[in-house]
């Protein structure tokens, strides 16, 4: 099992770093652990739709992991199905997806600003 400090894993800005792509989608996957673990009370208990990535017997598994929050506040995210830990998760609680996904937006607050966008259109 791997032990977290969240807070090592992030940019001086408490983001997710841009600079290295297979470290970065390590943090995604830590952040959406977070944000499913986040909003949850301690003992509390919740799958989520982050598929398992261990391949015991060199086959991948077919489970979704699930998260925990554990009475000193860390998050464990583990699967079900081959029985792993993956990781045990510390100082999550001051980042952005603590209290679990973003609020909605109106749309004019994510769109891309005009002519930015290429690629086909939809007639």
């Amino acid at each position: 099992m791997r032990i977290i400090d969240v807070t090592h894993w992030l940019d001086e800005h408490g983001q997710i770093p841009m600079d290295n792509l297979r470290f970065r989608r390590q943090v995604l996957r830590v952040a959406q652990f977070i944000e499913y673990g986040g909003p949850l009370q301690r003992a509390e208990v919740r799958e989520t739709l982050i598929a398992c990535r261990r391949r015991p017997g060199r086959r991948s598994c077919l489970g979704l992991m699930w998260v925990i929050k554990e009475q000193d506040d860390s998050i464990l995210a583990y699967c079900l199905v081959c029985k792993t830990d993956e990781a045990l998760l510390r100082g999550w609680q001051e980042t952005d997806w603590a209290d679990g996904p973003m609020e909605p937006v109106e749309p004019e607050a994510s769109a891309p600003p005009v002519g930015e966008v290429e690629g086909p259109t939809l007639n």
